[in-house]
Parts: structure tokens; sequence; C-alpha cells
């Protein structure tokens, strides 16, 4: 799961050329990096992702996605985190 998360990130990465995300740690403060387009790529990359690996589609938006307090996109550590939870749940 961390590659494929990573992978999308760096995806989203190659048009936005942001220097922090281009090696991303557990403390790499993903939403803090990205614009709200840039989320909602993000978002669409990761599930497009998800959808291929496991043949079944797996929403991870939601109300908190896009909550600049308690967005599971805070950090990788919680992306990663949350991600798993929804594959799992």
């Amino acid at each position: 799961m961390r590659d494929l998360l990573i992978d999308a990130i760096k995806e989203i990465n190659e048009e936005l050329e942001v220097k922090e995300l281009e090696k991303v740690e557990d403390e790499t403060p993903v939403f803090e990096l990205l614009d709200s387009m840039a989320v909602l790529d993000l978002v669409l990359e990761i599930e497009d992702r998800l959808q291929q690996k496991y043949s079944r589609y797996i929403q991870i938006a939601d109300d908190k996605t896009m909550d600049t307090i308690d967005t599971p996109f805070k950090t990788f550590k919680t992306l990663l985190t949350y991600v798993q939870g929804r594959v799992n749940g």
C-alpha cells in the first residue's frame, strides 16, 4: 500500500514539481503541500490505482478529506493509515 500511495503522489507531483514531495516520508505534510485541485487529483489517482489493484471501487474521499484540521491527508502516515482502513473496511 505504501508504494501505491507514493507512486500516486509522485504522479501528481510530476506536474506540480513540489520539492518536498520528491522524497515522501511518514511525516511529509501532504495536505499542506497541495492546493485543492491537486488534492482532488490525488484522490482520483489513488482511487484509480486501488481499483486496478483490488478490482473494485474503493472510495477514499468523504467529508473529512478537505477538512483542514481533521483531514486524513495531513501527513503521509495519516493518509496511509486512512487508506488501509478504507481498503480493509
